[in-house]
This record gives structure tokens, C-alpha cells and sequence, in this order.
């Protein structure tokens, strides 16, 4: 599927740059990349962009992830990194622990796995430092 990006009226999470469709199945080492991404479809492999990365519900992802933002609907077996936000939709199943600076989870997401709030150069911080930013609005 392609789609035509417009410079500045684009979504990402709407018109990602690369499309893993439904009825795909991809088994690879490593997926690396610095644009946006949406899964729909099976990948076998660890996976490091820098950009967004979209997990569709019938999306599923065997290996661990690397991303600046991670939106998951669909299954994770493999632990998951984020720079900025992760996000589990409702329909999201994830086994393994979990890194990001901001975490949202939907009702009827299913993580099993540590929860880790990371700092701004993703260093764990403690539960005062996290209360204290949100606090200030901070994240």
C-alpha cells in the first residue's frame, strides 16, 4: 500500500512511510530504520526505529523493540525500549518488560513484564523524580 505524504499536513501514525501488511510474515535478524513504521502483519526479529512505530491488533512482533514512539495494539513477545512514549491500546498483549519515558496503557492492555520510567537520556529515575514531573507537567 502506498500513500502520498503532503510535507506538513501528515500524520505518521496515519501515513506511515513503511506498511508491513496483514498477510505478511517477515523472519530477519534486525529491522533498523529512521522513519515511521506500521506492522499489521508477523515480524520475527528485533526491530531499532528511531521514528514511530505502529503495532496493528493483528500486528505481531517476536523479538525486542526500539523506538522514539511506539504505539502497540496488537501482540510483543520481546522486550521494548521507547525514547518518548509507548502506548498499549486496549487490544495490545505484551510479554516483556517495558522502557520508556512516558508509558499510557488503555483499559484491557495485557502487559506482563517490569515497567521502567526512564529519564530524558533513558536512565531509570525513582517514583518521587516521576511525581515530581508529572507534577510540574513535565511529561
Amino acid at each position: 500500500m502506498f500513500f502520498k505524504k503532503s510535507a506538513r499536513t501528515t500524520n505518521e501514525l496515519d501515513y506511515p512511510d513503511t506498511v508491513i501488511g496483514k498477510g505478511v510474515y517477515i523472519e530477519a535478524a534486525r529491522m533498523k530504520g529512521d522513519e515511521s513504521v506500521r506492522i499489521d502483519g508477523i515480524f520475527k526479529g528485533n526491530i531499532e526505529i528511531d521514528g514511530n512505530l505502529v503495532l496493528g491488533d493483528s500486528g505481531h512482533i517476536t523479538g525486542d523493540v526500539t523506538a522514539g514512539y511506539f504505539l502497540v495494539a496488537g501482540e510483543v513477545s520481546g522486550n521494548i525500549a521507547c525514547d518518548t512514549r509507548l502506548h498499549f491500546a486496549s487490544t495490545s498483549r505484551v510479554f516483556g518488560d517495558v522502557q520508556a519515558r512516558s508509558i499510557i496503557i488503555d483499559e484491557g492492555a495485557q502487559v506482563s513484564g517490569r515497567y521502567i520510567i526512564t529519564g530524558e537520556r533513558n536512565e531509570p529515575v525513582s517514583l518521587a523524580q516521576n511525581e515530581r514531573a508529572l507534577l510540574e507537567g513535565e511529561i
